[in-house]
């Protein structure tokens, strides 16, 4: 849904820093707010008036939840969402008048209205859009609680189980069950979140950036949980979408636990080989490995010259063996192999026979 939001809002807005276009009726709300909606107090800004679509954003003082706003070309109302296809209200809003600005907030569906006041904190400074001003932003930017899941469990197992652990966009898992090495790795995994601001500096800047351009506080859409859990070992995979980078934005790491040990493994090294630096599971094929993997693949004509498993392979263990996969990207040459524990021993080294044959 965050995505559809996205595509929808970039597809017709070219900003246009400072235009010196007029929305109808409304004259110039470019600044930043603050005042009531009905007994609740409210920030909100609007960025400079554009060709398209206006944009715009509020926040309760009480809650900081960002919430869009967007002026359609040629519309009067101003729409407020949470996502694409779910408006949360109508505004209707005054001309302003020295620095005092008053409408109207209506339900979608029901009927409910609520009075709007509001008064004019921070006007425009230079080129800077409203809605990435420290002015409207600061308050936004207390260090965010941490939000818990409730416990989940791993193809219905219920000798074990796992929650997620997020603050802003960056999210772990904190795991429960047997295993001496267990409280060693949830040590591990709480060093993925945020300790402080300073961490956040980054998060902080492209939501600024995202609301100046679209009006919009876009996150990164995160994902962390166990794929793999046996007795000996435990495999997270890490999953990120970048807001705004379409599928070059995704990114999944897979890591692994010595369940007793605690110790994270590159598990690249069972087969001769290393992780690349910063992929924690993904290397080139060796090459007894590739040889058998691709005997009998038939390879088109257009992938030859850049695939026959010569790229970074991601390795996961699985119940029943070992996959390994490079990540899809439409061209189709993509190679993906499942090699069974029965059949992985000529490949591995002394460490991974130990780790992998019974």
């Amino acid at each position: 849904m965050r995505r559809l939001l996205f595509a929808l809002l970039c597809l017709p807005f070219l900003p246009m820093i400072g235009q010196a276009a007029t929305t109808p009726d409304n004259g110039d709300l470019a600044g930043v707010w603050k005042g009531k909606l009905g007994n609740a107090e409210i920030t909100t800004c609007f960025n400079f008036p554009s060709t398209y679509d206006n944009k715009g954003n509020y926040y309760y003082t009480r809650h900081k939840t960002s919430i869009n706003l967007n002026q359609p070309e040629g519309k009067q109302q101003w729409v407020e969402t949470l996502d694409a296809e779910n408006p949360t209200g109508r505004w209707e809003l005054g001309k302003p008048q020295d620095g005092n600005l008053s409408g109207t907030w209506h339900h979608p569906s029901n009927g409910k209205s609520l009075p709007i006041s509001l008064i004019l904190v921070r006007p425009p400074a230079g080129k800077e859009e409203p809605c990435s001003s420290t002015a409207y932003n600061l308050a936004l930017e207390d260090f965010p609680a941490l939000v818990t899941s409730r416990p989940m469990y791993l193809n219905n197992r219920k000798d074990v189980s796992f929650r997620s652990l997020r603050i802003a966009d960056s999210i772990t898992v904190e795991l429960t069950g047997p295993g001496k090495g267990v409280a060693a790795i949830n040590r591990q995994l709480r060093t993925e979140l945020p300790q402080n601001k300073h961490d956040l500096a980054d998060y902080f800047e492209r939501r600024r950036n995202f609301l100046g351009t679209y009006g919009v506080a876009m996150d990164d859409e995160v994902h962390a949980e166990p794929t793999f859990w046996s007795a000996r070992y435990v495999t997270i995979n890490f999953y990120r979408w970048a807001a705004g980078m379409g599928r070059n934005g995704i990114s999944m790491r897979f890591r692994t636990w010595d369940l007793q040990s605690g110790k994270e493994i590159d598990v690249w090294r069972w087969f001769g080989s290393k992780s690349e630096e910063g992929s924690y599971d993904m290397s080139a094929l060796p090459l007894s490995l590739r040889q058998s993997l691709f005997k009998g693949v038939t390879i088109s004509d257009d992938c030859k010259t850049d695939y026959m498993g010569r790229g970074l392979y991601h390795l996961s263990l699985t119940d029943t063996g070992v996959k390994f996969w490079e990540e899809a990207y439409g061209s189709g040459c993509e190679q993906e192999f499942s090699l069974p524990y029965a059949k992985i021993a000529p490949f591995l080294t002394q460490e991974g026979k130990a780790a992998l044959l019974p």
